[in-house]
């Protein structure tokens, strides 16, 4: 039997709780480096992580799985939770799975945050086809990590063993994500210095919504949510599309009676 949390975690305690955001970590890592972060959001905001398998409490396990196994086991557990105001936040990887989720389960979510994330396959101009070895091999040369990595005898440390199994699933992700069409309100951000994720390409997310739309770019490269004034800017992000889902879902309630 599985558990009940397999896939996501509680970053700090439910109770009293009046909304929720969901954080979908970049490839490599856990939810719980986005914990310190994310504490910046008001109190009464519960902070739910997706922990993919190989880190955190699923170190034990190890890393890889297809697509459909990350979004079937995540959105099982998010769709299971109480109906809150919610938000997803996803970072680089995280984005295209947070997107997915959105897209393809019936949870309950209120709007979308990207942060460094390309709007799939097509967005840029790569060398070769992503869905060829070659492709394969292109995506672990942008991340500078070499395809032995994914053998967990390579002699590399773990750290790039669980990145090498996310970046099989960020190639998936990227192949897939561009059929998703959704509902919701989406912001997408960007680093003005980012390598991998070029700020031209956010427009581009414009086709995934037939929802509100708007985009930023602010200074710094890939981890730009990182550095402390775009920290506060994206929260205050977040907690602005709380406020609107839970005004939202108060008005729709209320026009139910």
């Amino acid at each position: 039997m599985h558990s009940p949390f397999e896939w996501t975690v509680r970053l700090r305690p439910a109770t009293g709780c009046r909304s929720r955001v969901v954080v979908f970590p970049h490839a490599g890592a856990g939810p719980r480096t986005y914990a310190r972060l994310l504490s910046g959001l008001p109190e009464d905001v519960e902070l739910i992580g997706v922990t993919l398998p190989g880190r955190e409490h699923r170190a034990d396990l190890p890393p890889g799985g297809a697509l459909c196994e990350v979004v079937e086991g995540t959105g099982r557990e998010l769709a299971a939770l109480p109906v809150l105001p919610t938000v997803y936040w996803g970072h680089s990887m995280g984005s295209l799975l947070a997107v997915t989720v959105a897209g393809t389960r019936d949870c309950s979510v209120d709007a979308l945050v990207l942060s460094a994330a390309l709007p799939g396959a097509d967005a840029v101009d790569f060398a070769v086809p992503l869905d060829t070895p070659e492709g394969l091999s292109l995506m672990f040369d942008r991340h500078r990590l070499p395809l032995t990595a994914l053998d967990a005898d390579s002699g590399r440390p773990r750290a790039d063993f669980v990145l090498a199994h996310d970046l099989v699933l960020a190639r998936s992700a990227l192949l897939e994500v561009g059929g998703v069409r959704l509902g919701l309100p989406l912001s997408v951000f960007a680093g003005a210095h980012d390598p991998l994720v070029p700020m031209s390409t956010l427009p581009k997310w414009r086709d995934f919504t037939t929802g509100p739309f708007r985009t930023e770019v602010f200074e710094g490269a890939h981890f730009f949510p990182f550095l402390p004034g775009n920290g506060r800017a994206l929260l205050a992000e977040i907690t602005g599309l709380l406020t609107a889902a839970a005004e939202t879902r108060s008005t729709t309630s209320g026009a139910s009676r």
